[in-house]
């Protein structure tokens, strides 16, 4: 995805260095709107999987936790 991402902003910035007429600009500034879109995009995917993976690692050390405690008791 970062490289999907790289490649918009990269065509953002010719896009808008090279436009002449009204609708060229109102081009680059829609590919802005939509690089921009996939920056936060990658920024929440990112995010999400550290979540999901803290979650899941959480999940799994939880039973772990609980058996040893329940041998100590016993």
């Amino acid at each position: 995805m970062g490289d999907l991402v790289l490649a918009f902003i990269k065509l953002t910035k010719f896009e808008t260095e090279e436009a002449i007429h009204n609708s060229q600009k109102i081009r680059a500034d829609e590919t802005r709107c939509f690089g921009t879109a996939a920056v936060k995009a990658c920024r929440f995917y990112r995010e999400s999987n550290a979540q999901i993976e803290k979650h899941l690692d959480t999940l799994q050390c939880t039973p772990l936790i609980s058996n040893q405690m329940s041998n100590e008791f016993q």
